[in-house]
């Protein structure tokens, strides 16, 4: 998530993350995970997806979980694991590079709510396909579509395109893909897609000031592109939580609906 992530909102992620973590849920039931398996979780974040995993998979089974931010990883690798679940191994690592596995190393690489902060999303699925075991290995791919602008997209460019913030761009924005474009790259990568659909969600903020929190905990702070922290960031989320605050509802709350392109495809 590069240099904005911080233990503060690392540690905010585990109590706002139930979003992701439903569709993580989502995902899993797309997959075919049974007890035995050896799973990459890539973008593993704060772990609670990763503990889940090794409780599906078992002790006969084992689960990895990699991650560039190391605040996130902190607090994975302070999880207690279950008797009943698999060995979890954690490593600070990112999707573009996947050195640390030989070839066919895992029967699924799962990917929830990651890839959209993939710089170079092209060698990541390539690698993803290389750490899969050759003959059924399967990917699973969760993420926001690029097919579909939620209003927290328009919010923020909106915002980051007034004055001051425009001097500040964003280093490395998220790309969302669209459905051609995952397919394009699955193929390019030797996968052959089994389902792609759309899972359609909405989330949920008591008010604009919770669903900006949200933003800022999933995103590492990324929230606000590549404005600096301080005085002037804090003025950005002022401008946006007004934009937020127009999106509240007669009964109170915002909602925002979400579509994730959901995508399972094997080796």
């Amino acid at each position: 998530m590069g240099d904005n992530d911080t233990p503060a909102l690392a540690l905010g992620y585990t109590t706002t993350n139930t979003t992701q973590f439903s569709a993580g849920q989502y995902l899993i039931s797309r997959l075919a995970i049974y007890p035995g398996l050896s799973i990459l979780d890539v973008g593993c974040g704060t772990g609670n997806l990763t503990l889940h995993l090794a409780t599906l998979v078992g002790p006969k089974g084992s689960v990895t979980g990699i991650d560039p931010s190391p605040s996130r990883l902190a607090i994975a690798k302070s999880l207690a694991i279950p008797a009943n679940a698999a060995p979890i191994k954690f490593h600070q690592a990112k999707a573009e590079d996947l050195s640390l596995f030989r070839d066919g190393s895992f029967d699924v690489v799962f990917v929830n709510s990651t890839l959209h902060w993939v710089q170079d999303q092209a060698r990541a699925i390539s690698e993803f396909a290389r750490v899969l075991r050759r003959h059924g290995g399967t990917l699973g791919i969760s993420g926001q579509s690029g097919d579909f602008e939620a209003h927290h997209e328009r919010i923020k460019r909106e915002v980051l395109s007034r004055e001051p913030y425009t001097q500040f761009p964003e280093i490395e924005p998220p790309r969302f893909l669209k459905k051609q474009e995952m397919e394009k790259l699955l193929k390019n990568a030797g996968l052959a897609v089994y389902e792609m659909g759309v899972n359609k969600i909405v989330k949920k903020a008591k008010d604009a000031k919770d669903m900006v929190e949200w933003l800022d905990t999933s995103s590492g702070g990324k929230t606000y592109g590549g404005i600096p922290m301080g005085e002037m960031r804090e003025k950005a989320r002022g401008e946006m939580e007004v934009l937020w605050e127009e999106l509240v509802q007669e009964g109170g709350g915002i909602s925002m609906d979400l579509e994730l392109l959901v995508t399972v495809a094997v080796k």
